[in-house]
């Protein structure tokens, strides 16, 4: 990602009188996945919440370890053994898709909710060709096939600017660029006309040419369609360009959650700061790029203090003890961090953190 784009961009949050008492299309609440291990349990994703209206883009932001992708796939059905979610509710359209059979699920997927995977290369078979992968998309979720489907195939591969797009119907995974492989699975992920696109790093191993070209048109196809997006990355320079929210997730929790440009203008924890000092360009005062010392543990309990004190500069005593409630400290804004409300003393900041499993207002 390039160091000169980190302001966040001007982008128009879907109207929030007009949605006022509307259910989103998108509400987890509460979701723990869980993979069971003969040594251990991990608890990939412990307690998050998030919601997602039509035409938004969130942004999920961490480390690697911090459990994005594992949330995406929960919310794809897709958690296999020895994995499992253990709780809370992941509901689309009002609809509990927690326990859901796997056969109720698939009309879900692709339908509804579509996934645009890391790595192109892995996502498309090889021993197909791309345009009969797109066609099994579109026989699948839309009933077309023959000539109908070769020609729907075709405008999709247009509409994601692949040039000579009949043509390359017939070729493989391997005679495409990256860019193109990227390119042609997004065209699937439409071919179903899904209402909630998922992103799970989808430009993490493109160069950075064909990134900016990428982003540029994911939003250009979220505008046309109105799509409601889940956007994942480790990067935080990306989610200043694509997001309206951002939700910061570290060792299985949301950490803060706000809109970009306050985010970006006020970041309330720790490990936000962290992230957003270490972006290039940001500090030119700064003589080297920061970074966070050590690595995301692998949470194997559930949380009972803050995961993030042995990494934080902030810590104190209580920090390794206390796990911190969720505060309100802005409209929109919330930080899990013993720091807040900052306007309490120390000891009043303790007593509410330890005293409550609600959201605690500055």
């Amino acid at each position: 990602m390039s160091g000169d784009s980190i302001a966040p961009g001007e982008r128009s949050l879907p109207d929030e009188d007009e949605d006022e008492g509307e259910e989103s299309l998108l509400e987890v609440e509460d979701l723990r996945t869980v993979f069971y291990t003969d040594k251990e349990e991990i608890h990939a994703v412990d307690g998050i919440d998030f919601s997602i209206r039509k035409g938004e883009t969130l942004g999920i932001v961490g480390e690697s370890g911090s459990g994005k992708s594992v949330t995406a796939r929960s919310i794809m059905g897709l958690i296999k053994s020895p994995g499992r979610i253990v709780g809370g509710s992941i509901r689309y359209r009002g609809e509990d898709l927690v326990g859901k059979s796997e056969t109720e699920l698939e009309g879900y997927r692709g339908g509804d909710i579509a996934m645009i995977f890391q790595d192109p290369m892995t996502s498309l078979n090889p021993v197909y060709t791309v345009g009969n992968q797109i066609k099994e998309a579109l026989d699948l979720h839309q009933d077309l096939t023959g000539e109908e489907a070769t020609d729907e195939a075709a405008r999709l591969l247009e509409s994601v600017n692949i040039p000579d797009a009949r043509r390359r119907l017939s070729e493989y995974p391997h005679e495409f660029s990256g860019g193109m492989r990227q390119r042609a699975l997004i065209a699937m992920a439409l071919a179903c006309d899904p209402d909630l696109l998922i992103c799970d790093e989808p430009t993490t191993a493109l160069d950075v040419t064909t990134q900016a070209q990428i982003l540029e048109l994911l939003q250009e196809i979220q505008r046309e369609r109105d799509l409601a997006m889940l956007f994942i990355t480790h990067d935080i320079g990306v989610i200043a360009e694509v997001a309206d929210r951002v939700a910061v997730m570290y060792a299985g929790e949301i950490i803060e959650r706000a809109a970009v440009k306050p985010l970006f203008a006020d970041p309330k924890h720790p490990y936000t700061q962290g992230l957003l000092e270490s972006i290039p360009g940001r500090n030119p005062e700064a003589n080297q790029l920061h970074t966070i010392d050590g690595d995301v543990p692998t949470a194997t309990e559930p949380a009972s203090s803050c995961r993030f004190a042995p990494r934080c500069p902030a810590a104190f005593d209580e920090c390794q003890k206390v796990h911190p409630a969720t505060v309100s400290v802005d409209d929109d804004h919330t930080v899990s961090c013993l720091l807040y409300p900052e306007a309490d003393s120390k000891t009043d900041r303790l007593a509410q953190h330890r005293d409550t499993d609600e959201v605690i207002d500055e």
